[in-house]
């Protein structure tokens, strides 16, 4: 049973800000750690085909971050690197154009399901150690962890299929709100319960 995604986080898009504008933002939220796996992220997108419209969002802080700044050095737009409060994170989950998710350990991925639920499309590392692949409705928003290249290419695929990604965001924010919400997740505790109860 998911912890529940609070209630603020619910499908929306808002204009891009100036610093946004003009560019296909690629957010990942998280610590920068060793098993959150950014520098996957940064290799796919210097990787990919539509390298130079790509504009990398790391949300968070962490021990790594100068490590992450000096491979970011090699592409073609600078990346943006901050730790953001919940309402300012809020915001830029309705502007962002794709979420990645490469982290090879993870319990439940909260970050990640709550990206999805604001609308963005996901693209999940594929890991034996994280339950975030679950969470792909469709294969292109799987990809095996640390294989940067076909990440690259399931990025370059939704930067290519617009129509597709706003189809598929809807999806995802609906699918989040009837099995992961807050609500939802108290209804099957409480079914659990009633059946433990039962037996």
């Amino acid at each position: 049973i998911s912890n529940g995604i609070s209630p603020e986080y619910i499908y929306g898009k808002r204009e891009k800000e100036p610093w946004m504008q003009g560019l296909f933002n690629v957010l990942m939220v998280g610590r920068y750690a060793g098993e959150k796996r950014q520098d996957e992220l940064i290799d796919a997108c210097a990787k990919s085909r539509h390298a130079r419209e790509i504009q990398v969002i790391l949300a968070g802080k962490g021990p790594l971050e100068k490590k992450y700044r000096r491979l970011a050095e090699k592409l073609p737009n600078p990346i943006v690197m901050e730790f953001y409060e919940p309402a300012r994170l809020l915001e830029i989950l309705h502007m962002a154009d794709l979420y990645v998710h490469t982290s090879d350990a993870e319990i439940e991925a909260m970050s990640c399901m709550e990206a999805f639920a604001c609308g963005l499309v996901p693209v999940i590392a594929a890991s034996e150690l994280s339950a975030a692949s679950q969470f792909a409705l469709i294969d292109e928003s799987l990809f095996p962890v640390r294989d940067a290249a076909l990440l690259a290419r399931r990025i370059d695929w939704w930067i290519a299929h617009q129509a597709e990604r706003a189809e598929w965001g809807e999806k995802y924010a609906e699918y989040t709100k009837a099995h992961y919400s807050v609500e939802a997740s108290v209804h099957k505790f409480v079914d659990m319960e009633r059946k433990a109860i039962g037996e």
